[in-house]
């Protein structure tokens, strides 16, 4: 079933039009010139980028919930994961995305205490107060797979964005939960590697030796081995797939594709709010809230 909301203007515009940094003027311009020229060096460094975190400024609203948390330390494969907590009762947990931080929960923190549900959010490998600079999907998955045995059982699971490829793979590999709210996911692997080849302008001879880097170290099945799209074929746990038809960054017909393959999914779409603002919208939040309180 797929509804459309719509919350106003457009909140966010293509990449094309927004202001570009001179980081990544620099970065462009050293793979569409030496790319071509130094295929093997430039793939080894396009590799090494392609698990290259990056932390954003922390709003003052999220630092005020953090405040508020019971914080937690959990080790994960030699990795201090910080796990943070509000509220008691069954818990929902949050799976930011990448780049993101476990305090994006911070909006649906109230409505779901309200609900009478525990809120627990973490930060990934690479991530927010976790340390690290480069991280993949399986550290990732890991992180949430102890978390959900340190503070489970999960009653229901809410994703953003890579989060919801991380929590697809997790489930297929024995995660337990009880209900999904997967918000602004990708379908596939091949949707990533293509927007971040746009996106730095890297040519195809250096993607080739990426690929190749990636299919030594992960094998060559890694495409099936983490589409969100595979994996949700194989899932039973009720699920809400959200995405915004004005997701610049990850478009909505990539939530569609995951909701047609996950059986008995529902399919929300929503109107201008982009890939990140959506995270805050009272009537996304207020769909999830219903989802999970449902009987």
């Amino acid at each position: 079933m797929s509804t459309t909301h719509s919350r106003g203007p457009v909140a966010e515009k293509r990449t094309s039009r927004r202001h570009i940094p001179w980081q990544l003027r620099l970065l462009r311009l050293a793979f569409s010139t030496l790319g071509p020229i130094l295929p093997g060096p430039m793939g080894r460094w396009a590799y090494r980028s392609w698990f290259q975190t990056r932390r954003y400024p922390v709003p003052a609203v999220e630092q005020q919930a953090q405040a508020r948390a019971a914080r937690l330390t959990l080790p994960v494969n030699g990795i201090p994961v910080a796990v943070y907590g509000w509220g008691a009762g069954p818990v929902v947990l949050f799976v930011h995305g990448w780049a993101g931080r476990g305090t994006q929960v911070v909006h649906f923190i109230a409505p779901l205490l309200q609900a009478g549900f525990r809120v627990v959010a973490f930060d990934a490998p690479a991530h927010g107060d976790t340390p690290g600079k480069r991280t993949d999907i399986f550290e990732c998955a890991a992180a949430l797979q102890a978390v959900v045995r340190e503070c489970g059982p999960a009653y229901g699971i809410i994703t953003h964005s890579f989060g919801g490829m991380v929590l697809a793979y997790a489930l297929h590999h024995g995660v337990a939960a009880g209900r999904v709210a997967c918000i602004s996911a990708p379908a596939n692997l091949e949707f990533l590697v293509d927007s971040f080849a746009r996106a730095l302008a890297i040519p195809g001879t250096v993607m080739a030796v990426l690929r190749r880097l990636q299919e030594q170290r992960f094998g060559g099945d890694l495409s099936e081995l983490i589409s969100t799209e595979s994996n949700a074929r194989t899932l039973t746990v009720p699920a809400l797939v959200i995405h915004d038809v004005n997701d610049y960054d990850v478009p909505w017909q990539q939530g569609r594709r995951i909701a047609a393959a996950w059986p008995g999914a529902r399919f929300r779409k929503t109107r201008g709010l982009g890939h990140r603002r959506i995270l805050r919208d009272p009537d996304t939040i207020e769909a999830v809230v219903e989802f999970f309180a449902a009987p």
